[in-house]
């Protein structure tokens, strides 16, 4: 198993653990019924989604898409990390 898929899964065994422990607490509301059709509909959609993730990844253009918005998004928190570091250093002086 590659890195990338190891990562996957685990995300995907967390979210299901999350999910078994949203089931609970609604459960615990008293919902019944309605709380587990909604919880239904959502794990298929959440299911649905990293179906489609995963088909995705399998795509070269689309890797080499999340590479760049990743790359963009680095850059980015750095650009506004370095404005907030000059600012907090006028602040100080």
């Amino acid at each position: 198993m590659t890195e990338k898929e190891s990562s996957w899964n685990e995300l995907s065994h967390r979210l299901e653990a999350l999910g078994l422990k949203l089931k609970l607490h609604f459960e615990q509301a008293g919902e019944g019924g309605e709380a587990k059709e909604t919880l239904d509909k959502l794990k298929k959609g959440v299911q649905d989604a990293f179906d489609a993730a995963g088909n995705a990844v399998k795509d070269d253009a689309v890797r080499t898409d999340v590479k760049e918005a990743g790359r963009l998004f680095a850059d980015a928190v750095g650009e506004t990390l370095n404005r907030l570091g000059d600012a907090v250093k006028r602040k100080a002086d």
